[in-house]
């Protein structure tokens, strides 16, 4: 269990441990999503109450149009006036969801329109919800629906950030105002997610009951490489699920051993790098620090030696036996005198 609101770098590591897996012996992409909606929603809970912190939680990828199944076509055309897009054309698609009630745990029951449309970047611009995300991804609209495949190239490896919203309340980059956010009380919005190697953006969008900080919204990106790994297995091969794939899966396990083996390989060593990185920057943080401690530590010695310097000298002369010095307050009291006043 995690306590969103005290996520930890051991929670993290636990977390991303487990999400890891998922692609492992699963027939399907929207298997693996599945079971990292279902784990998110049931293991990020209140530590005090054992209540979950999640009031929903989604998986989204983007698919090309023609290699949707019937339902998920007929809701892009439904959105498109009933005329067929392209067949390369990308649809925000949802995959996999997890939540309270009933119908929000099947992905052809969840929302009303399963697969929408990314007809153009002008019209993508338009979209608050997904063109906000894409931003804060830090990815541009023309990449993503796969304009600028060379732009892709450059971009893929290192493609991974988080999406958060503190203010769902209200907010024109959080739709379904009045069926989610409102009735249930959502305080906070995150999502974390990236590019997959077939060119695909996916991401996870948690809907929290509770408020979270910047900096632990942040950490969610690197649980953005755990869920790419999962979901690469089956990248650009099986998505979504099918008798014939759940029955392949148990006779092609070795191959999907290998397959998953070299899948981690290649997302371990990117850990590593993303890694490494962290650690440069917090090192370059602590440096930074240090840096200012050390200005400050020099300065307050210098001032010290400065003051014990002009002591030294008032000292120096105010005990002069040869001459009287006395301090005395505005009321003429006697505050202070020196041995020549104690002589005389």
């Amino acid at each position: 269990m995690y306590d969103i609101t005290l996520f930890t770098p051991q929670d993290l590591a636990k977390c991303s441990l487990v999400l890891r897996q998922f692609g492992r012996n699963t027939p399907s992409m929207e298997a693996s999503s599945q079971k990292i909606v279902k784990y998110i929603y049931q293991h990020f809970c209140d530590s005090q109450t054992g209540e979950n912190t999640c009031v929903l939680v989604r998986l989204f990828k983007t698919h090309p149009y023609g290699e949707l199944e019937d339902s998920l076509q007929q809701s892009a055309r439904r959105l498109m006036n009933g005329n067929s897009p392209a067949a390369d054309m990308k649809c925000w698609t949802l995959l996999a969801a997890a939540g309270p009630e009933p119908h929000w745990n099947s992905r052809h029951t969840a929302v009303e329109n399963t697969a929408i449309p990314l007809v153009s970047a002008e019209l993508v611009a338009e979209i608050p919800a997904i063109s906000e995300m894409i931003r804060q991804f830090g990815l541009e609209i023309p990449t993503v629906i796969g304009t600028e495949p060379e732009m892709f190239l450059q971009l893929e490896p290192a493609a991974l950030n988080i999406f958060y919203e503190s203010q769902p309340k209200g907010s024109p980059f959080i739709a379904e105002q009045d069926s989610l956010i409102i009735p249930y009380g959502v305080k906070s919005v995150l999502g974390f997610g990236g590019l997959l190697e077939s060119g695909s953006l996916f991401a996870v969008v948690m809907f929290l009951k509770v408020k979270i900080p910047q900096n632990t919204a942040g950490m969610f990106r690197h649980l953005a490489l755990s869920v790419k790994t999962s979901l690469s297995l089956t990248d650009k091969k099986n998505v979504f699920n099918s008798l014939e794939q759940t029955q392949n899966i148990v006779t092609n396990n070795n191959t999907y051993e290998m397959d998953f083996l070299e899948s981690q390989v290649a997302n371990l060593i990117q850990l590593l790098d993303f890694s490494e990185q962290e650690m440069v920057r917090q090192a370059a943080h602590y440096q930074l620090i240090i840096d200012k401690l050390q200005i400050k530590i020099a300065l307050r010695k210098n001032k010290e030696q400065a003051v014990q310097a002009s002591q030294e000298q008032f000292t120096g002369i105010f005990n002069l036996p040869q001459d009287a010095i006395v301090r005395v307050d505005e009321n003429q009291g006697m505050q202070r005198f020196n041995q020549g006043e104690e002589q005389i």
